[in-house]
């Protein structure tokens, strides 16, 4: 093929690779707005209080390959970096919707730490529930259900999310992005994270539990 032709394929390739990495821009927001709101309320479930913070740190202590004297240093650095997370991923989602040039590498920075992050937790969640030890979830603060597999799930989830945004802000366009199609990203991220955060209600809500399951059963005795 000689050149001009390469060169008309080229322009007809263009556009549809340009509305590619346009979209890939709003989804890119999109996902960052999940993880924004999980670790805002991650960590403002653990930073609210001295005792939520204790709280957090005592739900610690059963995991295994953790020492007892670490436990307590361990609570206040993973609060310490989910709160600078919330702080990389805010600034990420800014730079991205305003096209700044910093928001491709700083973004994929963020990313990757966030990434570290929940390699960290899910390996100890994973641990905890394979050699049940009993520890529990405060996550969110709001309830301290047992480790189970649905955290194993939500863990899963949340690796994944992080590892679309990480591809999609590699791929998606530099440039300002338009205000209602940021909005309905972040709305349909907001929406997202709320299913993750609020897993253990949703699943209580709509599975029943062992104990309401056998309840009849006992009364019928």
């Amino acid at each position: 093929m000689n050149r001009p032709a390469l060169v008309e394929v080229s322009r007809r390739a263009s556009p549809r690779r340009v509305l590619e990495e346009e979209l890939m821009s709003y989804v890119s927001v999109g996902l960052l707005a999940v993880l924004w709101w999980v670790f805002a309320a991650s960590s403002w479930s653990k930073a609210r209080s001295r005792t939520a913070l204790r709280a957090f740190a005592d739900s610690l202590r059963p995991l295994p390959l953790l020492p007892a004297r670490l436990v307590d240093p361990v609570a206040v650095l993973v609060t310490i970096a989910e709160l600078g997370l919330v702080l990389g991923i805010g600034w990420s989602v800014l730079a991205v919707a305003t096209g700044w040039p910093a928001a491709r590498p700083g973004a994929t920075l963020v990313l990757v730490l966030t990434l570290l992050l929940l390699a960290v937790l899910t390996t100890g969640v994973v641990l905890a529930v394979r050699r049940d030890t009993g520890a529990r979830c405060a996550c969110f603060g709001a309830t301290q259900q047992p480790l189970g597999r649905r955290h194993v799930v939500r863990n899963a989830l949340l690796l994944a999310v992080t590892g679309a945004a990480l591809v999609t802000v590699l791929v998606a366009r530099t440039h300002p992005l338009a205000a209602a199609g940021v909005l309905v990203g972040v709305a349909t991220g907001s929406v997202g994270a709320l299913i993750l955060i609020r897993l253990d209600d949703l699943l209580e809500l709509f599975l029943p539990t062992p104990s309401t399951s056998l309840a009849p059963a006992r009364r019928r005795r």
